[in-house]
């Protein structure tokens, strides 16, 4: 039941998750507090890692979710991608989140780390724009590609690409000096309860839910027309063996006689008032006999197909068949009279 609720809101389970991450990071901050998060990214990422390679590589990563970056790949959507509403969606997206992130800002009023940027930043900290826009921007790029692109290897590598570059972004701001830990993790957080909502949006405009439900129902319409294969399968297999009966009943004179004294041994049994034991007997040795006799049919008749000429190993085989028909006759009747006889006499 649990499994259940979970697997129905699990989106809203995120979204309050982060909530509450950005809520427990805003007391210390409006407590004037120190983030003991901070403070140990601080040690790990400035005075460990930093080097002359790795601050070029941070620099061009960084500038990835730069204004002109996304600017650009903007205009490119709404330029190259022949649907207008998803360069429409991603416009807005990048204007909604710019907003909302300078909104922030001023409501928030954190002053930025100093005394270790490697690059000029103006403007106040948390959340962190690089890191709250990337997530947001890439973030609904990664669910339109999921969504809309069928070639499973360029929506595999294209979202994993933009799933690894989000993170980098933000740890390009840290390790830049730029935004304190719990800056790019706020950003990151509020991005993704934004994102929830604004993916339901763009699901209902782009009608990515329709297009689902016909997937859906192409799939349904292919189990069904594979179910009624089956069951026509199944319904041929009854037909089939009910028609080797009638053929066997047709040309086998040894199954017209087991057949009659199975009809004779019934009527008796009635009239005997047989125990419900000594019926379940009777009828696995019907069983038994009937089969083994249609078994014996196939067998000869197939011998007979294979060796039309007379040879010496198919009348071996047509024997053996015989054989074991009688051997299972002689058996019944010998379970009969010890059944019968008593109630006789």
């Amino acid at each position: 039941m649990l499994k259940r609720i979970i697997e129905k809101n699990y989106k809203w389970i995120i979204a309050f998750l982060c909530l509450i991450i950005v809520l427990m990071m805003l007391e210390d901050i409006f407590e004037n507090e120190q983030l003991s998060l901070d403070m140990f990214v601080y040690r790990l990422v400035i005075l460990n890692l930093r080097s002359e390679p790795l601050t070029v590589m941070m620099k061009v990563i960084t500038n990835l979710s730069s204004a002109y970056v996304l600017i650009a790949i903007t205009l490119g959507t709404l330029l190259f991608v022949k649907n207008k509403k998803v360069g429409l969606c991603v416009a807005s997206n990048l204007v909604i989140t710019t907003l909302l992130n300078q909104l922030l800002k001023y409501i928030i009023q954190r002053p930025r780390p100093d005394g270790y940027r490697l690059i000029a930043e103006s403007g106040y900290s948390f959340p962190s724009g690089h890191s709250m826009v990337s997530m947001a921007f890439y973030g609904l790029i990664i669910y339109l590609i999921w969504k809309m692109v069928k070639n499973k290897k360029i929506k595999y590598i294209s979202c994993g690409v933009l799933g690894f570059l989000i993170p980098m972004i933000g740890f390009s701001r840290i390790y830049l000096g730029v935004h304190y830990a719990s800056d790019v993790i706020g950003g990151f957080a509020i991005s993704i309860v934004y994102l929830l909502l604004f993916t339901n949006i763009t699901r209902s405009i782009l009608q990515l839910e329709k297009e689902k439900e016909k997937k859906n129902t192409m799939k349904n319409k292919r189990k069904m027309v594979e179910l009624r294969k089956k069951r026509k399968k199944l319904r041929n297999s009854f037909k089939y063996a009910f028609e080797g009966i009638g053929e066997a009943w047709k040309t086998e004179q040894n199954l017209k006689i087991h057949f009659v004294i199975m009809a004779l041994v019934i009527i008796a049994g009635f009239i005997l008032k047989i125990s419900a034991m000594e019926w379940i007997v009777c009828l696995l040795l019907f069983a038994i006999v009937i089969s083994l006799e249609l078994i014996n049919t196939a067998i000869e008749t197939t011998v007979d197909i294979a060796m039309p000429e007379i040879n010496e190993k198919a009348k071996y085989a047509k024997d053996i068949a015989a054989g074991a028909v009688l051997f299972s006759a002689i058996v019944s009747v010998i379970v009969g009279l010890i059944i019968f006889l008593p109630k006789i006499f």
